[in-house]
């Protein structure tokens, strides 16, 4: 027996145990390859732009629904600029794909989420919360200094401007980059149609062309570039007192109105669109907002504050005598509007004949309402209205003047939007029903508020609802607006069921699930007059009725199942005529107070699947070329693990076979080995 036999297996059991531990090593080496080459491929994956440039495209006024929101970054007392801190931030975050900013609670929330398919989360409220939702996107074209490059509108477009129309474009961030390399016209808004994949890119903007601004038949949305200027531009400001900003994109300090003024035409970080100064505290805040895309919203009251605004620009030109006042209004589209004397409206009024190019001449001395505001000035006051009968948002009040001394051509001095007061109380809303089907006709704002009195351009709901139980269907035909005095008429639906202009009143939709039907359009009123009376005729079919296809080729409301022709042609009830009359203010953009006490969004669920969306094609390319790297990259760390592996274990196994033979034949000289031999 060897006596040393104990000594063997100690060496053999150390020798394991020392074969172990290098395995083991081996394979967290290997791990730890693996793992830092899919972090590597995985952060280049990430959507962080790695071929273009990370911007942000601001919605205002809006939330994501349904987005987890995670704290990102709370403001402190007087501080310059939250908006710019904020996106900063979210641009140097891989997890914030998006963002909630409050200007009122000074803070911002970041989100993983985007609405990347799933346009319908991005909900608005009305009036519009004091919030405003950015989402990262990536662009191939170089982006401007701007803090975000886009503004979105989900669900409206600018009628009658597109410069281009390009097909089979596969999404709207490809169609921004498209407006953003445009080189044939300065590229200052577009559309996106998502049921089409069409984009329209056009060289005017909702502020350059606001009559024509307006919610879109479809799936469309309208975006507007941020590194150009506004289309209107060498304008002045128009001022309104005891008005402060309500959405502050950067607070700073000024000596005088002019100074603050200066600041806002030289922002490099936004379009300063509107600001405030308070002479008290050499208080001036800047703003992108402006009463041109949120209304009344855009401004709240404050006392011994002073809010201005740039004003909506028209080519104008005045030439005055010792006996006239001539007013020359060129316009990109023909002008078929009324231009007429505020004070004198029926006695001294012009309209347009389809020209771009419009003459109003006013007689010193006659019944154009010209005044003498001094020994050598002549002024008067003008309206420039693009309808012939109705006035709508982006109709304008010019104030003129004349010096009886100097040379004949003169410019305008001073504009102002559409302005009128609330009149008396003198509502009239009708609900009538016919006995058999039950009708109601109801006139509401976007949250199905019914309402009696609005202002100009606010967006309303038409809906004349029918019982869900009743057999008949219905649609609307031979619809008209009044003015209270019932002396003006438009017609807005024709005996057909088609819209007779789009733009003042679109066609009737089915509401979905239901048997009614709405339109949705902005509200207007008669140029004199603050009552619009609404009156349509509604015709009953036994379970539903087929809709009409229109010239434009659209149709008034849901889905054709079979010609009109086929049924319809003996009325099972006779039309009833449906009344309903609303009071229209002008848009006096100072005199609401902006939302006061605003909550900000609580934190909601959101599933885990949805949380990274990469948005745009170049960005999903560089995924795919991320995702076979990383096949790659994890074959080739899986084969050095291998190596690795057989490399650590050729010396383990002739140290295993070198104990099992020590195990099987007796050292030399002992017992057992003299035997053998």
């Amino acid at each position: 027996m060897n006596p040393f036999w104990w000594r063997e297996r100690l060496v053999k059991r150390n020798r394991m145990i020392d074969s172990r531990i290098q395995r083991k090593r081996t394979r967290d080496r290997c791990l730890l390859l693996i793992l830092s080459t899919y972090w590597s491929i995985l952060q280049l994956c990430q959507c962080q732009c790695p071929l273009g440039s990370t911007s942000f495209e601001k919605v205002a006024g809006a939330s994501l629904r349904s987005a987890r929101l995670n704290a990102l970054y709370k403001g402190s007392p007087g501080e310059a600029s939250i908006t710019k801190e904020c996106l900063n931030r979210c641009r140097a975050l891989s997890d914030c794909n998006s963002m909630l900013l409050s200007y009122t609670a000074q803070n911002c929330m970041k989100s993983t989420m985007t609405s990347e398919g799933r346009r319908s989360d991005v909900t608005t409220s009305s009036p519009p919360s004091s919030t405003s939702y950015f989402e990262k996107i990536c662009l191939g074209a170089p982006r401007c200094s701007q803090l975000w490059t886009f503004e979105r509108v989900i669900g409206y477009e600018i009628s009658g401007f597109d410069d281009r129309t390009i097909p089979a474009v596969s999404s709207r961030l490809q169609c921004q980059d498209l407006c953003l390399r445009e080189k044939g016209f300065t590229c200052r808004s577009g559309e996106y149609d998502y049921a089409f994949q069409q984009c329209r890119l056009s060289s005017e903007d909702r502020r350059s062309q606001p009559s024509s601004f307006r919610p879109a038949f479809g799936d469309v949305d309208y975006f507007e570039n941020q590194c150009v200027a506004d289309g209107a531009t060498g304008c002045n400001y128009e001022e309104k007192e005891d008005t402060d900003v309500e959405r502050v994109d950067a607070a700073l300090t000024a000596s005088s109105q002019s100074e603050c003024q200066q600041q806002c035409d030289a922002t490099q970080s936004f379009l300063c669109h509107a600001y405030s100064f308070r002479q008290a505290s050499s208080s001036c805040k800047l703003s992108s907002e402006d009463t041109f895309n949120l209304g009344s919203n855009a401004v709240r009251r404050r006392m011994g504050t002073s809010y201005y605004q740039r004003e909506n620009c028209l080519d104008l030109k005045l030439t005055c005598t010792d006996t006239t006042m001539q007013l020359i209004l060129k316009t990109r589209e023909p002008f078929d509007g009324r231009i007429y004397s505020q004070s004198k409206p029926y006695s001294c009024q012009a309209f347009g004949d389809k020209q771009t190019v419009t003459k109003f001449v006013m007689d010193v001395r006659g019944e154009c309402g010209v005044e003498v505001e001094s020994d050598d000035h002549l002024t008067n006051t003008v309206v420039i209205q693009y309808h012939p009968l109705i006035q709508q948002k982006g109709d304008r009040v010019i104030k003129l003047y004349c010096s009886l001394f100097e040379e004949t051509n003169r410019t305008i001095t001073k504009t102002f939007q559409v302005s009128q007061g609330l009149e008396p109380a003198v509502t009239a809303v009708v609900n009538a029903t016919a006995p058999t089907p039950n009708i109601r006709l109801r006139i509401t704002d976007i949250n199905g508020t019914d309402i009696s009195g609005t202002r100009i351009g606010e967006p309303l709901y038409f809906r004349i609802e029918i019982d869900e139980d009743s057999v008949f269907g219905i649609f609307a035909r031979d619809m008209t607006a009044r003015n209270g005095k019932s002396d003006q008429m438009i017609e807005l639906i024709d005996s057909e069921g088609c819209p007779s202009d789009a733009r003042i009143f679109p066609a009737f939709d089915k509401i979905p699930g239901t048997k009614s039907l709405q339109s949705r359009f902005q509200a207007f009123k008669f140029s004199e007059d603050s009552i619009v009376r609404f009156q349509v005729n509604v015709h009953f079919c036994l379970e539903e009725c087929n809709p009409v296809v229109c010239p434009s080729g659209s149709q008034s409301w849901g889905k054709k199942r079979r010609k009109r022709e086929d049924t319809n042609e003996i009325p099972i009830v006779p039309d009833y005529p449906l009344v309903a009359a609303i009071v229209v203010e002008g848009s006096n953009f100072g005199n609401n107070t902006g939302p006061t006490g605003s909550k900000y969004i609580d934190e909601r669920e959101i599933e885990s699947a949805d949380e990274l969306v990469c948005t745009t094609k170049t960005v999903v390319v560089v995924s795919s070329l991320g995702a076979l790297f990383l096949q790659i990259g994890l074959l080739a760390a899986c084969g050095t693990c291998l190596l690795l592996t057989r490399k650590d274990q050729r010396p383990r196994y002739s140290e295993d076979a070198a104990s099992t033979i020590t195990e099987t034949l007796p050292p030399f000289g002992s017992v057992h080995h003299s035997r053998l031999r």
